[in-house]
């Protein structure tokens, strides 16, 4: 990010979804500005490339395991983290989607994407918001163009989109709620981006999604990663309740 630190070396950022494409990225960022990091995914994640970058930047390191389902769980595991330093961030990069007809999906499965994308992301924020509000920071949700947008070219996304769409406006609230504990709370939404999640497109997807891009591409985790770290930082420091489109121009037709 260049010479100017907007970051504060030795503290410390939560990163929930630590495991996966755009949280790893996150994670390496912030890394290399020297910030510590305390990473959190689903049990059994490998938290492997994560712990890697931390080590390779000479900062501090620990993990957890949770299912960001249960709240009591997540909850200890922001006390956990703050053994690591003081925390001063948090970035919540985690969701799941399950791409089929609406009028086929069970309610089961519509409430169980709610429970990650939304409400999850809720109990991250709350937990996160308890170990940072003694210092003040900030916060970064990951929702999705596909909760600004309708997808196209593709299988259907009503689920998942919404889900997104709810964690925008929720964003919206806590900055709103939080900023007297001079807590910043934004969000970005990634356009199509390569991870394991659109990996398993079929590429005819892969070919509709690259056109649909004013760039002709989709993006790398890092190109959502570096926004996100600006986000947290003082060089954003009177920005807050901001969704932010990384998408290379997709919403702009």
């Amino acid at each position: 990010m260049g010479d100017v630190r907007y970051l504060e070396p030795g503290d410390v950022a939560i990163v929930s979804g630590a495991a996966g494409g755009i949280g790893s990225a996150v994670v390496s960022v912030l890394a290399s500005e020297g910030v510590a990091v305390a990473g959190w995914d689903l049990p059994g994640s490998d938290f492997s490339v994560a712990r890697r970058h931390c080590e390779a930047a000479g900062v501090g390191w620990s993990s957890f395991e949770v299912d960001v389902r249960e709240r009591d769980a997540v909850i200890e595991a922001g006390r956990y983290s703050a053994r690591l330093g003081r925390v001063r961030y948090g970035v919540n990069a985690i969701g799941i989607d399950n791409l089929q007809p609406t009028d086929g999906m069970p309610v089961a499965e519509w409430r169980r994407i709610f429970e990650v994308n939304t409400e999850g992301v809720l109990s991250c924020c709350v937990s996160q918001f308890n170990v940072i509000k003694e210092h003040g920071g900030a916060i970064v949700n990951i929702a999705s163009i596909s909760g600004m947008i309708v997808n196209r070219d593709c299988a259907p996304h009503a689920a998942y989109a919404s889900s997104k769409a709810a964690t925008v406006h929720l964003t919206r609230n806590l900055a709103v709620e939080w900023a007297k504990y001079s807590i910043r709370v934004n969000a970005v939404s990634p356009g199509y981006t390569l991870t394991n999640m659109t990996g398993s497109n079929t590429e005819e997807t892969t070919r509709a999604f690259r056109a649909q891009s004013p760039m002709g591409r989709m993006a790398e985790p890092e190109e959502i990663a570096r926004p996100v770290a600006f986000l947290l930082g003082s060089g954003a420091s009177f920005i807050n309740g901001v969704n932010l489109p990384i998408d290379g121009g997709v919403t702009l037709w």
